[in-house]
């Protein structure tokens, strides 16, 4: 673990999603897998690209990805997008009940009661993701943990996730009545697209080694700070000016 380097008190915290605060242990995969099916009658949909294909990327990318390489044509992928989307949602809603190995990743849910408490300050806590605004919260509205987080930036908001954490900030400004400079925003993230969108946005940026991006891969993109999981959140408590 790489040790933070000395800031400013962050005041906004912006999360990914998938393989930092949840496990949905394949049910995106399968919900995305039996959409393609009901729609477009691809079953195979979920195998046409490598999984690590889909780490940090656009949800709304990945349809597109898929739909290419199972040869959906542009044009009936395009007149025919909204029933792909509304399929994959009630799959997912379906899919993410009960669903078997899905989890809270360690130490995630201590994490946001502490930075969310009165006690500490109250930070502000967002989302940066990939997925789409819908279905980001029925990821965490399955383990309770969509009331903490207000507003954030979506895959429906932007192709490039630099865009999507920008988007972020911009609604906390809107809803709070201030600026929220970079130097006191902070991301937290399981990809190197999550460090990189960081950086290009001036953000502290954290990189978390709980999803399928290797520690060294995440190292080599110069995060302030690398953890292997959340279950001590010292570090990351001294990064954001906590402690």
């Amino acid at each position: 673990m790489s040790r933070p380097r000395a800031a400013a008190i962050v005041s906004l915290v912006l999360f990914d999603i998938d393989g930092t605060l949840i496990s949905a242990f394949g049910a995106g995969l399968r919900s995305l897998q039996e959409a393609f099916g009901e729609v477009f009658e691809r079953p195979d949909a979920a195998g046409a690209l490598p999984p690590h294909w889909f780490a940090g990327r656009n949800d709304l990318w990945i349809f597109r990805k898929v739909a290419l390489a199972v040869g959906v044509p542009a044009s009936d992928y395009e007149r025919r997008y909204p029933e792909l989307e509304a399929a994959y949602l009630r799959r997912l809603r379906e899919n993410m009940r009960g669903w078997k190995g899905a989890r809270v990743l360690p130490g995630v849910r201590e994490l946001l009661e502490k930075l969310s408490s009165d006690g500490d300050g109250g930070r502000d806590l967002g989302l940066v993701t990939g997925n789409l605004e819908e279905g980001a919260r029925i990821k965490l509205s399955a383990f309770g943990l969509e009331g903490f987080f207000p507003a954030g930036g979506y895959g429906t908001d932007a192709a490039e996730r630099h865009e999507i954490a920008r988007i972020a900030r911009l609604r906390f400004e809107r809803r709070k009545g201030r600026s929220f400079p970079p130097g006191e925003i902070a991301l937290v993230g399981d990809t190197v697209h999550d460090i990189i969108a960081a950086t290009a946005c001036g953000y502290r940026s954290v990189a978390v080694a709980t999803g399928t991006t290797p520690s060294s891969a995440l190292a080599a993109t110069a995060p302030d700070l690398l953890m292997e999981d959340l279950s001590d959140p010292a570090p990351l408590l001294e990064l954001l000016g906590a402690t």
